[in-house]
């Protein structure tokens, strides 16, 4: 088990790299081909709305028939998808290529929190979890560093380059790791998800109140990230006229802070507490972020509420995958398709809100962020007085 956990977290590093080298040069590479200001947001939405429909498939494929081929499958589609963007020249090309690589995303993003969760137990979940997160959260932040540097050369390079690792990280999976585990094969389709939500009896016992309630955080809390990440991307390059190294070099310094934060805040939080009172804590906090978000708009307390509020996003990240794989009853593929979907949905719809709101006046994105996290923060609180069944604080 322990062996292979360090060989999922060495190849989670280059994935989680890989997938973010192109977002420092998409707004250079959209400005590019003369596409309308709303293409940040909708091209976005395409891809987590892809990932929202195709998670709880990945999910119940990973449990049925294993998740190693989940994982070989979906880094290599992903990485041929990204090599036909880097060819697109139109915004139908642009669109659908998203939407073909949010499909093959689902796969990975779900696989490996899975995956996780196989080869851990009840003891080490939660730190393992947050570990994960960790390296996630700091390979991401660097995979944008690179992104950024790889941002001087011509921009289709950078996508090219993309597609090549992550078929290189789709190598290395089927070579080096073994099953996480034991598919159960009893399914002939994906459908384990519409089964149990055709089934009212056992659609009752998964949706309690309180994994309702929990997606629900999740949804607003990513409407609020989505909203915010996607309009200050776009507002570094088309307000600021920042190059794509800035940025880069910004979300590697969010990137340290994160890994301290989830290597020390996290891994001590999910040692002492069982998490939800510490989880409305920080929920406040990335509401304080975000609200001083909007409320400057020099470039120098702008930049540093920003990296304040994305901090706090990487310590709520681990705490809301902790919550989703709670209970595996159901599968570890299955509830982290649940999480996923939710996720993306939030994803989907802050990308939206972004791309149209920005139209409107470029600091409405972040107010509307504003609003969602507030509304995180009230469902969170309401979840502190539910018991999940096996715990309440």
């Amino acid at each position: 088990m322990d062996r292979q956990y360090k060989k999922l977290m060495i190849i989670s590093v280059f994935l989680w790299l890989a997938t973010n080298f192109h977002h420092p040069v998409n707004p250079t590479y959209f400005t590019e081909l003369n596409l309308p200001n709303h293409v940040f947001g909708t091209s976005m939405a395409f891809m987590v709305s892809a990932v929202f429909l195709t998670s709880p498939i990945w999910g119940s494929l990973g449990d049925n028939y294993g998740r190693k081929k989940t994982l070989v499958y979906s880094t290599l589609l992903y990485g041929m998808t990204q090599i036909a963007y880097g060819m697109s020249t139109q915004l139908w090309h642009i669109l659908l290529l998203r939407a073909i690589a949010g499909m093959f995303s689902g796969g990975f993003m779900v696989g490996f929190l899975a995956a996780v969760v196989d080869v851990s137990d009840e003891s080490n979940r939660a730190e393992r979890i947050a570990a994960f997160s960790a390296v996630m959260s700091v390979s991401m932040s660097i995979g944008f560093l690179i992104g950024g540097i790889l941002g001087y050369l011509p921009v289709r390079y950078v996508f090219y380059i993309q597609g090549l690792v992550m078929m290189a990280v789709s190598l290395a999976i089927h070579l080096t790791l073994g099953e996480t585990n034991s598919p159960t094969g009893k399914s002939t389709k994906p459908d384990f998800i519409w089964n149990i939500l055709k089934d009212k009896d056992k659609s009752k016992a998964v949706f309690t109140p309180w994994i309702l309630i929990f997606l629900g955080v999740t949804l607003f809390v990513f409407i609020a990230y989505s909203s915010n990440t996607n309009a200050f991307n776009y507002y570094l390059k088309e307000q600021l006229d920042f190059k794509p190294i800035v940025n880069g070099i910004w979300r590697a310094g969010t990137g340290i802070f994160g890994l301290i934060a989830n290597l020390t805040i996290n891994v001590w939080l999910a040692r002492n507490y069982k998490g939800k009172n510490a989880f409305v804590i920080f929920l406040s906090f990335t509401l304080l972020g975000a609200i001083m978000i909007f409320a400057n708009t020099s470039i120098i307390p702008f930049m540093a509420w920003s990296l304040f509020y994305f901090t706090m996003h990487t310590v709520l990240f681990p705490m809301l995958q902790s919550f989703a794989v709670k209970s595996t009853e159901y599968g570890a593929g299955f509830m982290s398709g649940l999480f996923s979907a939710s996720r993306s949905l939030g994803e989907m719809l802050g990308a939206l809100i972004a791309g149209f709101a920005y139209g409107i006046g470029n600091r409405v994105p972040f107010l509307l962020s504003i609003i969602a996290i507030a509304i995180a923060l009230v469902l969170g609180i309401m979840q502190l007085t539910i018991r999940t069944g096996k715990e309440s604080n």
